[in-house]
């Protein structure tokens, strides 16, 4: 497992243990390679069948962590099928994750490029504009993401993201009040409502959000600092004290991070 945090311009992860049951996520994606590898090397599967196959498999190797081997896949696809929008939008994915955000922002054009209307791209396009630092860059993919599809939770979050990194602060939180109108178990939706309220300086409508955030993800230690610090601000010194320190041992690094956020 691992803890993204989506400061602005970029994100910080720390490594968690693997549990059983991602192990056994890792075995089973392991399994429908080999799966998707047999077709791709059969003689009596059609052209397109294989390269249906490769495609998909390129999509495993991101899901496991094998960024290299899903370009190879993606690109090999694409060199047949030049229109596949939806294949570029994988290939940018695995280049992100691969820390080749130049080749991603091009991949994520060429899908635009080919279909306007291809709200994934719009989204993930906008993601890297957001990382970037060029706001108005991902509103604009973003609303045309969210005109494409109203009710789509994550583009309305990731909206209400950028306008959090951009100090936006009311239209932070008109777009993830809406994100959890569509998704109410979203724990990451809470916690970024309950930064935008501190960042207000609405301490108790933050403590609300944070701890809603908490009973969803109790290991997420930006939104137990953040919580920490809006108790402080109510004068709940001693319960805001032991919130910043339960969150510095979930990871050291914490007060940096949540400083990157507007944290304070």
């Amino acid at each position: 497992m691992s803890i993204a945090i989506r400061g602005a311009g970029l994100i910080l992860v720390t490594l968690l243990p693997v549990h059983t049951a991602q192990a056994q996520s890792v075995n089973i994606i392991d399994d429908e390679i080999r799966a998707r590898t047999r077709v791709i090397e059969s003689q009596a599967a059609s052209a397109n069948e294989r390269l249906d196959a490769q495609a998909a498999r390129g999509v495993l190797f991101r899901k496991a962590g094998q960024f290299e081997l899903a370009i190879v896949d993606f690109t090999e696809v694409l060199r047949v099928r030049p229109a596949a929008d939806d294949v570029y939008v994988e290939r940018g994915m695995a280049h992100i994750s691969a820390k080749q955000s130049d080749l991603a922002m091009s991949d994520f054009d060429d899908a635009v490029r080919i279909n306007p209307d291809n709200r994934n791209a719009r989204v993930q396009r906008a993601s890297l504009h957001r990382w970037q630092g060029a706001y108005d860059e991902a509103i604009r993919d973003l609303d045309r993401a969210i005109a494409l599809d109203g009710a789509d939770p994550w583009a309305v979050s990731e909206r209400g993201l950028v306008h959090l990194e951009n100090s936006e602060l009311d239209a932070a939180i008109a777009d993830l009040t809406r994100a959890l109108e569509l998704t109410p178990t979203s724990a990451w939706a809470f916690a970024e409502r309950g930064v935008a309220y501190l960042r207000s300086g609405k301490p108790d409508q933050a403590i609300a959000d944070l701890s809603r955030s908490l009973e969803l993800d109790a290991g997420d230690p930006v939104a137990l600092y953040a919580r920490g610090v809006a108790r402080k601000r109510m004068g709940e010194i001693v319960e805001g004290d032991r919130d910043i320190a339960a969150a510095i041992k979930l990871w050291p690094n914490v007060a940096s991070a949540a400083e990157q956020q507007g944290i304070r």
